[in-house]
């Protein structure tokens, strides 16, 4: 199934009852990394409702459903500072059947146009998965100089800045 890559898409604000459809999101998106890697501490395939639920309640923390021809496609997360100054987004994920369709590319372009006060983003990614750091790369953020975060042999989380041009 394709969404329509021309098609404008928007974000719905995911609430404490539609935990189950993320975690099932979750699982379906990071499934392939998680057998990769076999990272039990840090997968997002691993994490449960009750971790989820806590994340979904921060005051701070919104997710929202990527939404295409009334589909949910994927889904963003976005934590932000008190001052809503500086965001990370953690996730982002594409369901894997809309993969391929730059809707990750257009939803990081969009969603850092819903936060217009934000100046500095953040995201993170595994070092060895080219197309996840090309993503990022494409959309304008810059590796963090001497940043990284080894979390098993073959597995290393490098992290990226943008500064907001508009903002």
């Amino acid at each position: 199934m394709q969404a329509k890559e021309n098609h404008n898409f928007n974000f719905e604000k995911a609430t404490v009852d539609q935990v189950p459809t993320i975690v099932k999101m979750y699982q379906a998106s990071f499934a392939e990394l998680y057998h990769r890697y076999h990272d039990d501490a840090t997968s997002p395939y691993k994490e449960s409702a009750e971790s989820i639920t806590q994340k979904l309640q921060h005051s701070n923390s919104s997710y929202y459903f990527i939404i295409s021809d009334k589909l949910k496609v994927g889904l963003i997360r976005v934590v932000t500072t008190v001052a809503k100054k500086e965001a990370t987004i953690s996730p982002l994920l594409v369901l894997p059947k809309f993969q391929g369709q730059k809707i990750a590319q257009r939803a990081l372009q969009q969603i850092e146009r819903q936060y217009p006060t934000v100046k500095i983003w953040y995201i993170d990614t595994i070092k060895q998965e080219p197309k996840l750091v090309h993503l990022y790369l494409k959309c304008g953020y810059k590796l963090i100089p001497d940043k990284i975060q080894t979390i098993k042999n073959g597995m290393d989380i490098v992290f990226f800045r943008k500064f907001n041009q508009t903002s």
